[in-house]
């Protein structure tokens, strides 16, 4: 009897493996090897039919015979089995199409520009003492900071005003949350044209420069070079304004407010040396994500027992109190999952650097420098190494999100 239960035992391991391992990669071997040499041979159209016959037969074939050999199994292990057989397919494309990738980009960051030869810890070093890299590390914290701070507090605000309003919630929120409907790259091109800059004398289209220039001032009137009663009004006059390249400024030193600060202090030193490009750029991102953390927060705002708010009222507390003491304290946890979504889409912003100045000017990111690295400079070593930073980045992201799903589930 104990021997036919260590027989069982030992069959329900090798069906258990046959189901994580030989039968997913017959599955995607069947499909990978078939239709690739079938895409040389026959027409796509034609290629879509035979997939969705013959393809799709031989995986009902497949999954029919890996049941037959489950129920070979003791009763008891079946379920899990079974389990297992459909498990396996998914577990082995995440296996092949992210684990294998994530392994392989790290064994490239310690070879050469070609991935030919080993090279140590080279291009760590590179990454950590070229100054271009170190304007985008620098770059992508400022992004993680400030973004994900004022998306949050933007959200919370604009989440809490909407969940007073008494009529047009509903439009108020949509409004807001309208960002959200486009792309970054579409919006990229809405702000571009917000900060765009012609030199003069041309006219200047950018919504910021066109009312810049247009400001009368100390008597004299100004216009972005309009016709009027057949006389040209221009804004060549040294007393009207001149228009700035809001995405050209690295720093505020050519700025009218930073005329005036004192260089050699602290503080205004900062100021002077705050890369304005920069945080433009990152404007359009809170403009994005400022309505999806409205709603989100309004949601969880709305679950609030309202004898507790109505509890705070009696005891006096003000609106501000209120806010403080029991709103984001109630809803803690929603603001730690908008803040970890934020997080992860400012370690992979992309569009909006690429639409905008394409990493130039010192605004770039780590996922713009990796594409640089990779199709730009043809450095495949020190692009699989930005990767790699990126990586590290989220990780602590993953392994914080995964350890407080654990304590929610045993809590």
């Amino acid at each position: 009897m104990k021997q036919q239960t260590q027989q069982e035992k030992l069959k329900s391991i090798g069906i258990s493996m046959l189901a994580l391992g030989f039968f997913p990669l017959i599955w995607f071997l069947f499909q990978a090897i078939l239709f690739r040499e079938l895409t040389e041979i026959i027409s796509r159209n034609l290629l879509v039919v035979f997939a969705l016959i013959i393809g799709s037969t031989f995986v009902f074939l497949l999954f029919l015979g890996m049941d037959k050999i489950i129920k070979l199994s003791p009763k008891e292990n079946r379920e899990s089995l079974e389990a297992r057989m459909f498990a396996g397919p998914s577990l082995f494309m995440i296996a092949l199409f992210l684990f294998y990738p994530a392994i392989r980009t790290f064994y490239i960051s310690f070879k050469d520009r070609y991935s030919n030869d080993f090279v140590g810890f080279e291009n760590y070093r590179w990454a950590f003492s070229d100054p271009e890299m170190l304007v985008t590390i620098r770059n992508q914290i400022i992004w993680l900071i400030f973004v994900v701070f004022f998306v949050l507090l933007i959200g919370l605000v604009v989440g809490w005003l909407s969940d007073r309003l008494n009529k047009g919630e509903a439009f108020f929120k949509s409004i807001v949350f309208m960002p959200m409907a486009i792309s970054a790259v579409g919006a990229s091109a809405i702000f571009k044209f917000i900060y765009e800059y012609r030199p003069p004398p041309l006219t200047q289209i950018g919504i910021i420069n066109g009312i810049r220039v247009s400001v009368d001032r100390l008597g004299t009137q100004c216009m972005n070079n309009r016709i009027i009663d057949g006389v040209f009004n221009g804004f060549d006059n040294p007393n009207c304004l001149k228009p700035i390249g809001w995405l050209q400024q690295r720093d505020m030193t050519n700025l009218p407010f930073a005329q005036n600060l004192n260089p050699d202090g602290f503080i205004s030193s900062i100021l002077v040396n705050l890369p304005i490009n920069t945080m433009l750029l990152m404007v359009i991102m809170i403009w994005m994500f400022t309505g999806f953390a409205a709603v989100v927060f309004s949601a969880g705002i709305k679950a609030i027992p309202a004898e507790i708010m109505e509890a705070g009222q009696i005891d006096g507390a003000s609106e501000l109190r209120v806010f403080r003491s029991i709103v984001i304290p109630y809803i803690k946890s929603t603001i730690i999952v908008v803040g970890t979504y934020m997080v992860v889409t400012v370690l992979k912003a992309f569009d909006i650097i690429y639409v905008s100045t394409r990493g130039d000017l010192e605004t770039n990111l780590l996922a713009v420098k990796m594409l640089d690295e990779f199709s730009k400079y043809r450095n495949f070593g020190r692009s699989a190494t930005v990767a790699v930073l990126i990586f590290v980045c989220v990780l602590p992201i993953i392994v914080g999100t995964a350890i407080r799903e654990r304590e929610n589930t045993q809590s």
